[in-house]
C-alpha cells in the first residue's frame, strides 16, 4: 500500500514537472509586453502554487515580468518573495536583477535599478552560475557606461560578449540558447556605445556589422537588431551622410518604440531634428526636438546626450521673439540638469562603493593567494585605513570647530543667535546627524520645493529637536537661514561653473533657487558675496571671456 502511494506521490510530481515546461512552450512564441501571454504565465504561477514550487513559482514571476505592461514591478516583487522561499542565492540574485532591469530599461529609474543590481551582486559575485555572474556583470556595465567609465564599461561588455558568444548550448534548451545569444547581441551593442563615447569610430563598424549579421533572419531578435540600426545611424550621422542615416534611424525607431524605449527614442528624435536642420528643414527639425521634450515632460527623464535639443528650442524661440516657449524650455533644461546631476552623485557614490570596493576585495583576496604580493596587499589595507581615518578625523574635526567656534563667515546679527551653550546631545548621534545632513546637501535637498524642518527631520530619521539643535549649533544659524545660505551657494556654483546660468535673468535665477522673489535672493546674496548678482554675474562673465 505504502509503495502503491509512493508511485502515486512520484508519478504526480512527474506530470507537473512536464505541466511547467509545457506552460512555457504555450507563450514561447509571444513578444514582449504581449499581455495575451499572461494567460498562460498565471495559469503556470497557480500551479506553482498550488505545490509550493518556488523555484518553478520564481521563474513563472519572472516570465511575467517579461508579458505584463503595468505591473512589471509587483510581478519582480513577487519572484524576490518565491526566490526568498526557495532559499536559492543564485535565484535570489537572479530576481534582483530582474527587478533592476525593470527599473532601468522600463522607467529609467538609474538609482533603484542600481540599488538592485548591487543586491544582486552581493548573491551573484560568488556565484558557481557563469551566466547569472556575467549577468550581473553586464548590468553593473551598462550603470558605469553611463556614468562615463567606458574604458571599464567596455572591459565588462568584452567579457560579456566573450561568455555569451563562446559558450557551447545544446540544442535541447532552447531557453538557454535564446537568452545567450540576446546576453551576446546586448554586450554589442553596449561594446558599441562604449566606443562611440571613446572616439573610436573606425572599430564601431565591424561591431554593427557582426550584430546585423548575428540577427539577420531571425525575429525573435527582432528589437536587438533594431539597436544595431540605432548604431548605424549613429555612426552615419557623425560621416554627415544624413539620407543613411534617417534611413537607418526610421528602421531602429519600429523596434525601438515598440519595446516602449523612451530614451533612445529622445536620442533619435534628438539627431533626426539635427539632421534635418542642417539640411534646413527648419519647421521639422523643431518638431523633433520639440518630441524629445515631450518624451521629458511625461518622464522626466530622456537621454543624456539629448541636453542640446533644449538649448536649440530655446535659441529658436529667442530669434523668434516668443518670450513665452524660450521661459519654458529653459525651465525645462534647468530641470533636465538637476535630474542628471541628481542622478549622477548617486549613481557614482553608490558603484563606487558598494560596486567596485567589493570588486577590489575579491581583487584582494586573489593577491592574497600570492606570496610575491603580500607588499601591495599591505600597502593598500594602509591607504584604505588612512582614507578611513581621514574620514573620521574630518567629521571629528568639523564637530570640534563648530563647537569652538561657530561658523566664521556669519554676520553679527546671525552671531547673536547663536546658543553659547554647547550641545547635550550625544557626540555620537551628533556626528550621525551631521554626517547624514552632509550628504543631503550633496543631493541638493534644499532646492526641494516647500521643504520644512519637519520633512528633513524625517529624510534623516531623526526628530525636529535634535535636528534645530545640531543646526543651530553647528551650522550656526536656525533652519531659515541655513537654508537661504546653501541655496545662494548653489546659485553662486551654478553662474561660475554654467555659461547658460549667465544668461538668465536674476528673476529665472531667484526661482530656480527656491526664493520667493527676487527681493529677497538678491538682499542676501548680496549680504553674503558682497557683490549683487549682476555685479557677480558680470565678474564670472569677465573672467571667463564671456561675450
Amino acid at each position: 500500500m505504502n509503495n502503491i502511494f509512493c508511485f502515486c506521490v512520484f508519478f504526480c510530481f512527474l506530470v507537473n514537472g512536464q505541466k511547467y515546461s509545457d506552460y512555457r512552450v504555450r507563450y514561447d512564441n509571444f513578444e514582449e509586453n504581449d499581455e495575451r501571454a499572461l494567460e498562460f504565465v498565471n495559469a503556470y504561477i497557480k500551479e506553482a502554487k498550488t505545490f509550493k514550487n518556488y523555484k518553478e513559482l520564481t521563474q513563472a514571476y519572472r516570465d511575467a515580468v517579461s508579458f505584463s505592461r503595468n505591473k512589471k514591478i509587483e510581478y519582480a516583487d513577487s519572484a524576490v518573495w518565491a526566490a526568498n522561499q526557495a532559499c536559492d542565492p543564485d535565484l535570489i540574485g537572479n530576481s534582483y536583477l530582474t527587478k533592476g532591469s525593470v527599473y532601468y530599461f522600463t522607467y529609467r529609474k538609474y538609482q533603484k535599478a542600481l540599488d538592485e543590481y548591487l543586491r544582486a551582486w552581493k548573491y551573484l559575485n560568488e556565484s558557481k552560475d557563469p551566466y547569472l555572474r556575467h549577468k550581473n556583470m553586464y548590468h553593473i556595465g551598462v550603470v558605469k557606461s553611463y556614468l562615463g567609465y567606458y574604458e571599464e564599461a567596455f572591459t565588462l561588455f568584452s567579457k560579456c560578449r566573450s561568455y555569451y558568444r563562446d559558450t557551447y548550448v545544446p540544442s535541447n534548451f532552447p531557453n538557454l540558447r535564446y537568452n545567450m545569444k540576446k546576453g551576446y547581441l546586448n554586450s554589442l551593442h553596449q561594446m558599441g556605445i562604449c566606443l562611440f563615447y571613446m572616439k573610436k569610430r573606425k572599430e564601431v563598424s565591424p561591431l554593427i556589422n557582426e550584430g546585423l549579421q548575428a540577427s539577420a533572419d531571425d525575429k525573435n531578435f527582432y528589437i536587438e537588431r533594431s539597436y544595431f540600426y540605432k548604431l548605424s545611424g549613429i555612426l552615419a550621422y557623425l560621416r554627415e551622410k544624413d539620407k543613411e542615416a534617417l534611413y537607418d534611424f526610421n528602421i531602429a525607431l519600429a523596434g525601438i518604440e515598440k519595446k516602449s524605449d523612451f530614451t533612445n527614442t529622445s536620442l533619435i528624435y534628438y539627431l533626426k531634428g539635427k539632421i534635418l536642420l542642417r539640411n534646413h528643414k527648419k519647421n521639422e527639425g523643431i518638431n523633433y526636438l520639440e518630441k524629445v521634450d515631450s518624451i521629458f515632460l511625461n518622464r522626466n527623464f530622456a537621454h543624456p546626450s539629448v541636453r542640446e535639443a533644449f538649448e536649440l528650442l530655446i535659441t529658436h524661440y529667442k530669434h523668434k521673439n516668443d518670450n513665452k516657449k524660450e521661459l519654458y524650455y529653459t525651465k525645462q533644461l534647468l530641470q533636465f540638469d538637476r535630474v542628471m546631476h541628481h542622478d549622477f552623485k548617486y549613481l557614482s557614490g553608490k558603484i563606487i562603493k558598494e560596486y567596485d570596493t567589493n570588486d577590489l576585495l575579491i581583487s584582494k583576496k586573489e593577491l592574497e593567494s600570492s606570496a610575491f604580493y603580500g607588499y601591495i596587499v599591505a600597502g593598500i589595507s594602509f591607504g584604505a585605513l588612512l582614507v578611513v581615518s581621514a574620514r573620521y578625523y574630518k567629521v571629528r574635526k568639523s564637530v570640534k570647530k563648530y563647537q569652538i567656534h561657530g561658523d566664521q563667515t556669519l554676520g553679527e546679527e546671525d552671531k547673536d543667535t547663536v546658543p553659547t551653550k554647547l550641545s547635550k546631545l550625544p557626540e555620537k548621534l551628533v556626528e550621525e546627524i551631521l554626517d547624514k545632513l552632509e550628504i543631503m546637501e550633496q543631493n541638493r535637498f534644499y532646492l526641494e520645493k516647500g521643504i520644512t524642518q519637519n520633512q528633513l527631520a524625517k529624510k534623516l530619521k531623526t526628530n525636529t529637536a535634535y535636528l534645530s539643535e545640531v543646526i543651530n549649533e553647528y551650522k550656526g544659524a536656525n533652519f531659515s537661514t541655513y537654508l537661504n545660505r546653501l541655496r545662494i551657494e548653489y546659485a553662486k556654483e551654478m553662474i561660475t561653473t554654467s555659461a547658460q546660468w549667465r544668461k538668465y535673468s536674476i528673476e529665472i535665477i531667484a526661482h530656480e533657487c527656491r526664493f520667493s522673489n527676487r527681493s529677497n535672493f538678491s538682499k542676501l546674496f548680496t549680504e553674503l558675496t558682497t557683490f549683487t548678482p549682476p555685479e557677480f554675474i558680470q565678474k564670472i562673465k569677465d573672467e571667463n571671456g564671456d561675450p
